[in-house]
């Protein structure tokens, strides 16, 4: 693949050239609708009023808000000044707030009131005096609050007809100058924020719109958070780069909105992880007819089971889907299955590498890598970050001297190339030094017919080390008892390998990106069996 060497502006301008007519985006829940041209002279009137306001290149601006289009505008206005933005979950608390703007030393936060009410300006009240480097906050709201600048007004400060300082500032950006700073979750210890630039958001953008078959005529449904890169990167700004229509369908994930929206814009892609495709397929509302333009999409941030894929497929139609796979520190995805691939295929591997990325299998212990069809710790090199900011340790244990990044995740590779995942460093569960991976243990349970969802996970166990739990959400009527389930698992899984326990669940605990959070239910599961098998405290 020939690396493109352009800035996010530099490519909206050509777009927004190439197709100034076309749907760009459009949010039927706030009822906006933008063409390329449109959303083009919006980007760049709040880009001249930051300018205005004094935002430098290379100065972080945080955006906090659910999902709205002036999310998107702000984003791609700040990226065309040589600002950086820096996304925030829109459930953040307090402490998270406080951390990301002291962190990324944020200059200016864009943010919307709240969610429900106007928590967030609570919140950023309480944490702004802590925060030395916050100069300016701008507000999406109709009514103004004291120190804040009202979005409206930041736009108006960019109404001057005078263009030519933005044509200055967007000449001056270059395409290995940063753009985002994006948080990981922080699950494991402190957050880090991934420092990426404009190269790597683009080739990366560009190289799965093209794996894809993303053409300007498709019309990509929204509503995973901005927030995550799944959202900001792999949706809106792939689809921005290829010319397609965004259509978001809601502030917050609702099955029952983004099912309306998919059926009356004739949505082409939907994207979302697992859980959230369940949702969707499993919503009282659903109906296979209404989804008859969707031809394809993406599924990543878990493994796809063989029967959800199954389902999408052969009994909803969407024969185009893919199973991708990605790290925010690799500027999104990595490897991808391709739209063709036969249906083994999207769901027992993760596909092959993007034209942009080169993938190896290595040895944990030795770093050495390793023969085909070998477990071992996936790495990947190619249009990664530029760091963790203001983490140089960190970086450096990440990134190994010859430029390989060290996914913590363990696969294998077959000899055309496909990838595998077979589970995480950390999920491994050593129940009495044997290892058992979870994602083996879940797909067999994935074949009984009345499960819609699995989660099996360790928790710590005084004398086993740990002991293996499987949770199981069933299909609305399924009629399974779990002495069937029990039978059922001791008859298809090895005997070093079965769950010691089982249990029914309405719902698990996920993240707003779609992701279960395996270590609240083993959290859950080590209070709640604590009596039974003596677990430690």
């Amino acid at each position: 693949m020939k690396i493109v060497r352009k800035t996010i502006g530099q490519m909206l301008n050509e777009v927004a050239k190439k197709v100034p007519n076309r749907e760009a985006l459009i949010h039927t829940d706030v009822h906006v609708r933008y063409n390329y041209s449109l959303l083009l002279w919006e980007v760049d009137r709040a880009a001249k009023g930051l300018i205005a306001m004094g935002i430098e290149a290379g100065d972080r601006v945080a955006l906090w808000a659910p999902n709205i289009p002036e999310w998107i505008v702000a984003q791609l206005a700040i990226s065309k000044i040589g600002a950086i933005f820096v996304p925030v979950d829109p459930g953040a608390g307090l402490k998270e707030l406080q951390f990301l703007l002291e962190q990324s030393e944020s200059k200016a936060i864009i943010m919307a009131r709240g969610l429900e009410d106007e928590e967030y300006i609570d919140l950023l009240l309480e944490a702004r005096d802590q925060v030395h480097s916050l100069e300016h906050v701008v507000l999406i709201a109709r009514e103004s609050q004291p120190e804040m600048v009202l979005w409206t007004e930041l736009l108006g400060m960019g109404d001057d007809p005078d263009s030519r300082s933005l044509e200055e500032r967007e000449t001056l950006v270059s395409p290995e100058d940063p753009v985002a700073i994006m948080y990981t979750s922080g699950t494991t210890g402190v957050p880090k924020g991934v420092l990426l630039d404009h190269l790597g958001l683009i080739n990366k953008s560009l190289a799965s719109a093209k794996r894809q078959g993303l053409t300007e005529e498709d019309r990509l449904c929204l509503f995973v958070p901005l927030y995550h890169m799944f959202g900001n990167t792999c949706i809106a700004l792939t689809g921005l780069l290829a010319g397609s229509t965004l259509v978001m369908p809601c502030l917050a994930f609702d099955p029952s909105k983004v099912l309306k929206a998919v059926c009356k814009e004739k949505a082409t892609a939907v994207y979302g992880s697992p859980s959230m495709i369940i949702g969707l397929l499993d919503h009282p509302e659903f109906k296979k007819k209404r989804w008859a333009s969707v031809r394809r999409g993406v599924l990543g941030g878990a493994p796809c089971p063989m029967e959800l894929m199954k389902r999408i497929v052969q009994d909803v139609g969407i024969s185009k889907v893919t199973v991708a796979y990605g790290i925010t520190e690799a500027s999104s995805w990595i490897t991808m299955t391709h739209p063709h691939d036969p249906i083994e295929l999207r769901t027992l591997t993760i596909g092959t590498p993007l034209e942009c990325n080169q993938v190896k299998i290595v040895n944990p212990a030795t770093g050495r890598t390793v023969q085909p069809n070998t477990q071992g710790e996936l790495c990947v090199k190619g249009l990664l970050m530029k760091g963790y900011y203001k983490m140089p340790a960190a970086t450096a244990s990440a990134l190994d001297k010859q430029g390989w990044f060290h996914t913590g995740d363990l696969g294998q590779i077959d000899e055309k190339g496909y990838v595998r995942i077979t589970g995480r460093l950390k999920d491994v569960i050593l129940r009495a030094g044997v290892p058992i991976h979870p994602a083996e243990v879940e797909e067999i349970l994935y074949s009984l017919p009345e499960v819609s969802e699995v989660q099996v996970f360790g928790f710590p166990h005084e004398e086993l080390g740990q002991e293996v739990a499987a949770w199981i959400k069933l299909r609305k009527g399924a009629k399974l008892t779990q002495e069937d389930l029990v039978r059922y698992a001791k008859r298809k899984i090895d005997k070093a390998n079965v769950p010691r326990h089982f249990k029914f669940v309405r719902e698990f605990p996920m993240t707003r990106s779609g992701k279960i959070q395996k270590f609240k239910l083993a959290e859950m599961a080590a209070k709640e069996y604590r009596k039974k098998t003596g677990v430690m405290e």
